[in-house]
């Protein structure tokens, strides 16, 4: 997908089609409604950044992104990130085409769907791409024929970038994450879970979201971690955005026939936000009650292991003393929590009323009751 051409912005249509038609002409195609399929009011309000077209450096288009802290220059629309007025400033990351090889020479670590040496990370999905991550500035696509830009999109911004953030030495988290108090919240689990849809309630709440499935945490002062905004828009089932009265576009769809969207959030947080708390979601048993407890160490331990962005990049990029380390620290700082709770939507405001007054007793110093669940 790919935002039309404004000359509010400075960027003629004669200018943009041009540029267009000589980079990925089949892999983007043309839009012809306002920029991310929302309208103009939703956009102003929602995203809050002045859209860019950089034409300056060539006949390959470029994107420019802000992304968990980074600059990201980009040849492709990445479709679920917000554009941001970074044009002036130096990329950190570059996302490209370019040639990629089928194996790299004396890999440290190998399966058949990735290879790691030194620095470089090989990822082959096939019908989508080769990827190569590397040095934790860089990632370099060659595509499969037949490649839709969503799916690519998909896995620029989930698997790679998250080898990418782990290569320069992040911890990298599968959760969703708002801002509130001053703090970050985050709610991990598993994919299905239902990170995105209590983030999205919460937004509707007046919350700032930070993250959606890829949670960026940084080292600050002391023990504490900061949560780095990634930049990108809520991805939701179809039933979800019904639930929260929120409309979706056809064209926003995440992939091809299944029903979830691309969203931008009512509100987002621009700034990083210091680790408040880590939820562990879990589905409540019938007739049980919401509920929120905190797990002791070694459980905690083991759940931000379980919930580390794919446990098994861990592992292959050497990085489990690393997370051994944050997590201690985590929990000395903010706090691992399990978070019981029933999934239906009509009984959202008593689980957002229990987070919410579960926080106030963060901000007080009165402690929760340990548990070794789950």
């Amino acid at each position: 997908m790919i935002a039309d051409s404004n000359p509010a912005l400075g960027v003629t249509h004669e200018q943009h089609t041009a540029e267009r038609s000589k980079y990925l002409a089949c892999l983007l195609p043309r839009r012809t409604h306002p920029p991310f399929g929302m309208d103009c009011h939703c956009n102003a309000r929602a995203l809050g950044a002045l859209m860019k077209f950089d034409v300056s450096s060539g006949p390959t288009p470029h994107y420019r992104y802000s992304i968990c802290g980074l600059v990201v220059q980009s040849e492709v629309v990445l479709a679920s990130a917000i554009m941001a007025a970074v044009e002036h400033q130096a990329p950190d990351i570059i996302i490209r085409a370019g040639d990629v090889p089928a194996r790299l020479e004396s890999a440290l670590h190998a399966t058949e769907a990735w290879e790691t040496q030194n620095g470089l990370f090989l990822l082959r999905i096939p019908g989508v791409a080769r990827f190569l991550v590397r040095q934790g500035c860089e990632i370099v696509f060659d595509l499969d024929p037949g490649c839709e830009s969503r799916t690519l999109s998909l896995y620029l911004l989930g698997t790679c970038f998250a080898i990418l953030l782990q290569q320069r030495g992040n911890l990298v988290l599968h959760a969703s994450a708002i801002a509130g108090g001053g703090r970050a919240m985050l709610f991990c689990g598993r994919s299905g879970a239902g990170k995105s849809t209590l983030a999205a309630m919460l937004c509707r709440r007046g919350y700032a979201l930070l993250n959606d499935d890829v949670c960026n945490l940084t080292p600050a002062t002391g023990d504490s971690y900061e949560v780095r905004p990634d930049g990108r828009m809520l991805k939701l089932w179809s039933e979800s955005l019904d639930k929260l009265e929120w409309s979706k576009q056809p064209d926003m769809a995440v992939r091809a026939n299944i029903e979830k969207y691309f969203f931008a959030p009512p509100v987002s947080e621009a700034h990083p936000q210091p680790v408040g708390a880590i939820y562990i979601l879990r589905e409540a048993s019938p007739g049980e009650q919401n509920s929120i407890c905190r797990l002791r160490a070694i459980a905690g331990m083991n759940e931000l292991k379980r919930n580390a962005y794919r446990p098994a990049l861990v592992a292959a990029m050497e990085m489990e003393k690393a997370y051994f380390t944050a997590s201690v620290a985590l929990q000395r700082s903010a706090g691992v929590y399990l978070l019981s709770r029933q999934l239906s939507f009509g009984a959202a405001d008593l689980l957002l009323d229990l987070l919410e007054e579960h926080w106030n007793t963060l901000s007080s110093g009165v402690s929760i009751e340990a548990s070794n669940e789950p």
